[in-house]
C-alpha cells in the first residue's frame, strides 16, 4: 500500500480568478436562491469541483455589465 502524498492544487493561471455562489450573489445583489436559479437555467457559466461551483470573474463580469440592473434573463420564446 502506498502512503499518501501531500496532495497541491495546480496553481490557477495568470489572470484567472474564480467566485463562489456567494460571490456571485454579492456582485448582481441577489439571493442564493436566485444565482442557484440562473445556474439551473444556464444563464451562468459555471464549472464543479466537488460539491462546489465556480465561476470564472473573467467571464461573469462582462456579462453582468452587458446584462445591466434587470439581472440575467433567459432569451424569450419566440411564437411561430
Amino acid at each position: 500500500m502506498q502512503s499518501n502524498q501531500n496532495h497541491q492544487d495546480a496553481p490557477m493561471p495568470n489572470g484567472v480568478t474564480l467566485l463562489t455562489d456567494h460571490d456571485i450573489a454579492k456582485l448582481f445583489k441577489v439571493s442564493l436562491s436566485t444565482v442557484y436559479r440562473w445556474r439551473k437555467q444556464n444563464l451562468l457559466p459555471y464549472f464543479e469541483m466537488g460539491v462546489n461551483s465556480y465561476y470564472v470573474q473573467e467571464v461573469i463580469v462582462p456579462l453582468l455589465l452587458a446584462k445591466g440592473s434587470k439581472g440575467l434573463q433567459p432569451d424569450p420564446v419566440e411564437n411561430r
